[in-house]
């Protein structure tokens, strides 16, 4: 009986050893596991609340630019195509002997500004007669460069777009439709 009392308890002892054993391998696993879930949502929440600096600021704002323009170039927005502005003077300098004759349209974005296409058309006269003060002071040199139109081009945009109210919109681009120097 002695030794079956000591065999249960050298049973019970080997038994409490392995059920020891086990809940000291849970216990780590657990701790290990709060540690992996603790430092994944430190480090989350470290890229999230990370202060911008300036530098990137600018870098998401060229990019964001650069984005714009690239789907501006590849797309092509309303015009006033129906209606062109036309112009024809003596080039300063000629005497009269010269003259360039042009017109132009202007493409604008009519998701944004759907209001600007009929703004566009109520102050054709006033384009019309802008193109021809502006035209009618280039000599005959100014007309004939290489990139003549593209310089014309970047000054009419700007000064139509100086002319027009800021909540009506503004015009994306100026293009010519016609463009002879005689």
């Amino acid at each position: 009986m002695a030794d079956q009392e000591l065999n249960e308890a050298g049973e019970k002892d080997e038994a409490k050893e392995k059920g020891e054993g086990g809940n000291k391998f849970l216990l780590i696993g657990i701790v290990v596991g709060i540690l992996i879930i603790n430092t994944v949502v430190a480090f989350v929440l470290i890229k999230w609340t990370k202060p911008v600096s300036q530098e990137q600021k600018i870098a998401k704002m060229q990019a964001d630019s650069l984005k714009k323009v690239t789907e501006q170039a590849t797309t092509m927005g309303a015009t006033t195509a129906e209606n062109p502005i036309e112009a024809v003077v003596n080039i300063a300098g000629t005497g009269g002997e010269r003259f360039l004759k042009a017109a132009i349209i202007f493409e604008y974005d009519d998701k944004e500004y759907p209001e600007l296409g009929e703004e566009l058309m109520r102050r054709a006269p006033k384009f019309k007669d802008l193109l021809i003060n502006h035209l009618s002071r280039l000599t005959l040199e100014e007309v004939t460069e290489v990139d003549a139109k593209e310089k014309i081009r970047k000054d009419l945009l700007r000064l139509v777009n100086a002319t027009l109210p800021i909540k009506i919109g503004e015009v994306r681009e100026v293009l010519f439709t016609t463009y002879i120097v005689q």
